[in-house]
Formats: C-alpha cells, structure tokens, sequence
C-alpha cells in the first residue's frame, strides 16, 4: 500500500532499521545523521525506525531518551575516548530482541561490526542493506596505525566487504563518491547531502544577549566561530597560525571553539604560545540546541579550515542562521559553496586563510548578503532529507523483492 506525503509516493508501515558501530553518549556528524533519520522517519504515519547500536560504557551513566527505539546490544571499549565494540552474536538478550523485530529494510552506517551484522541479519530476513560512506577511512586508518601499511590494507579490504556486499551503496555528496572508487568500489553509488534539525529561530536578539551576557561579547566587532570536534585533524592548527597572522594587521576580533576533543590541551597551549588567550575562547560542548542558535547569531563569519570531513553538518548549521562560512578551496565539505555567492573559499594555507578573513571582514554587507543566499541554497532540513531517504528506500525495497521474488 502507497500513500503521498510531502510530494512522494511512500510505501505504508515500512520498518526501517538504522545500524552504526558508534552513537551517544559519544557526539560526531554520523550520529546526528542516523539520529535524524530515525526521528523524522519514526514519525511518519504507519512507519517505524529503531536505532542499533552497542552499548555504551557503564562507567558512562548515558541513559537513552530518544523518541525513537533505541536497541542495544553488548559491547567492549575499545578506545580511551568511549568507542565501544558491539559484540551482537554473542548477546542472548539482544537477539531474542531482534527476533521479534520485523523490518523491511536495514542501512549500515558505519562498516565494521554492525555493519557486517547488518549484512547477516538481511541475508537472514531476506531484506536489503543500504550501507554509506560517511568517513575518510584510509585517512583514519593511517594516522591510528602509524602509516603500518599492512595493518592500514587489512582494514580497508574489511571495511569494504560491507559495501561491496550491500544492496544499495549511498555517500553524502558528489566529491567522496570518488573516494569510494579509489577505495575499489565500482557500483552504483547514490548521493544523498545532509541536513540539520536547526531553523532560523523567532527570538534571535534574545538568544544573541545570552551569549553576549556569558562571555561578556556586548559590542564586540568580527566574532569568528567554530564548531565541531577540537581536534588537530580538522586543521585547527592551521586556523590559529591564520589568527595569528590577522592580529597583526587586526587584533579586534574574538573566536569562539564551540566544541570539545582529544587535542583541546595541545590546542590550548597552541594557543597561548601564539599570543591569542585575549582573542580566543574555548566554550566547550553546548548541548542546549537553542544555545548553541544564539552562538551562530552572535558570530559574524564561521571558520572551518578541515580538510578532513567529507560532509560536516555544521555549515548547513551556519547557513539556517544566515552565517556565512569560509571554508577551504575544494575541500569536499566545500562541494555546494560558490565563492563570493553563498559563502567563501580560501587557499590551504595560513597567510592565505589569514588575508581571507581580513577581506571578508571588510565589507560587513556583502557578508550579510552572502549568508542570506547561504540560507536560500545551502540550507536544507532534515525532514527535506527524510522525504528523500523515504523514497529510495522504497525503490530499493521494490527492486530487491523484483530480484529475490522467494523472498516476496
């Protein structure tokens, strides 16, 4: 049974299960994805969600409260930072669970354990895996084991049997379906950007008075943000060398690291060694979603030199508060920015990062008319994705019953 909604033909009490090997407590860009297709799609009228994942470390104390299923099974840190190894095969519990789970589709998003029982578990059921690439693996791979290219290769051909092996193949923009062929990958790839829960709030001035109220920013000219995971892989030691060269020439400016990671200390000293403690402020994790608005209304230009990421969300994030975004020349996160039209580019290099900044700053309404076109084109809600999500899922469900009619 078919019934329209926003547009689309949506297949009816269609179950949808959403895997990945890490989710809260621990706080990064998949998580929010995965968290937002649950919400949005268990909303949905004759549809559910349900959210798999490992547990989370006991010493923790994260107790789920989504609107959605969250099904947990056994796990083991792996990491100091709260990563954990989910162990389903090998959880009792947790299987009596899922055997009375019905669904009709499963999607991996991440390619190591749970991605692999993603794939056991619709080989069993005889229903399709869509599985996505959401990270620069063989980066990650490189700096964890030291460039050890045996270990790095071991890895690559693991983390691939899942995309190999799934149904349906997605990525989140056009730049890293070429990281999936260089990883060996020669299907069909899909494309499907990202989205953010956030919308341009009715009570901006009073949001912005609670930041300035917190960190004394009343009259303050050229606020910069960042936010994300403080980490050295998302070329935070570039931007700070580029502060460095702008309180040269400008020493009027305050930037705002909205976030927490395993590198802040390094960071930090980082920061006190380039003579920027009177410039910079370290906020730290801001969980209220409504705080965190008035942190990108307050800011007059976001700053995100990675390299790294291949879709972060919080450009999106910006351009929902008309906050326009220097970014680094064709850097994949950059995919959808045209220079000087809905947002900024700027050469991988501090000087050049540093001379960006001081231009853009220079002309304050041209950078309001670049943030209002951020809004028009580069912002994009998450129930806009869900819509999308919802109709492939569907072709995909039809497809693989067309193809695997024993299963029909």
């Amino acid at each position: 049974m078919l019934f329209a909604e926003r547009g689309f033909l949506v297949m009816a009490n269609i179950k949808v299960a959403e895997l990945m090997d890490s989710y809260y407590p621990n706080i990064d860009g998949p998580t929010n994805v995965v968290t937002y297709y649950a919400k949005n799609i268990d909303k949905r009228e004759g549809c559910s969600c349900k959210v798999i994942v490992p547990k989370p470390p006991k010493k923790s104390g994260y107790v789920d409260c989504q609107p959605f299923d969250v099904i947990r099974c056994k796990s083991m840190q792996v990491t100091k930072y709260g990563y954990c190894a989910g162990f389903p095969g090998f959880d009792g519990a947790f299987k009596k669970k899922i055997a009375n789970e019905e669904f009709d589709i499963l999607h991996a998003h991440s390619p190591f354990i749970m991605g692999r029982y993603a794939l056991k578990l619709g080989k069993k059921r005889g229903i399709p895996v869509v599985a996505t690439l959401h990270t620069k693996f063989r980066e990650d791979f490189e700096r964890s084991f030291k460039g050890f290219k045996p270990l790095v290769w071991f890895m690559m051909k693991y983390i691939m049997k899942v995309f190999h092996k799934a149904d349906s193949v997605w990525t989140v923009n056009n730049a890293s379906c070429q990281l999936l062929r260089d990883y060996g990958y020669k299907g069909d790839i899909v494309v499907v950007r990202n989205g953010t829960d956030l919308k341009y709030p009715s009570n901006p001035d009073e949001l912005i008075a609670r930041v300035n109220e917190i960190h004394n920013l009343e009259g303050q000219k050229n606020v910069f943000i960042f936010v994300g995971r403080i980490a050295l892989y998302k070329n935070l030691g570039l931007l700070l060398e580029s502060l460095k060269k702008l309180k040269e020439v400008n020493p009027d400016f305050k930037m705002l690291f909205v976030g927490d990671g395993f590198d802040i200390d390094q960071l930090k000293k980082m920061c006190t060694d380039l003579g920027l403690d009177d410039n910079v402020i370290w906020v730290g994790r801001v969980s209220d979603r409504e705080l965190l608005q008035g942190y990108y209304l307050r800011s007059d230009l976001f700053l995100f030199p990675s390299t790294y990421d291949t879709s972060s969300l919080v450009p999106i994030e910006a351009a929902a508060h008309k906050l326009p975004v220097l970014l680094i020349k064709d850097s994949w996160t950059a995919e959808a920015i045209t220079d000087d039209f809905n947002g900024y580019l700027a050469e991988e290099n501090p000087e050049a990062f540093a001379n960006r900044i001081a231009e853009i700053i220079s002309d304050q309404q041209k950078m309001k008319e670049i943030g209002e076109e951020a809004h028009r084109s580069v912002y994009r809600t998450w129930e806009m994705v869900s819509d999308e999500v919802m109709e492939k899922y569907q072709e995909i469900i039809e497809k693989y019953n067309a193809t695997h009619p024993k299963h029909k």
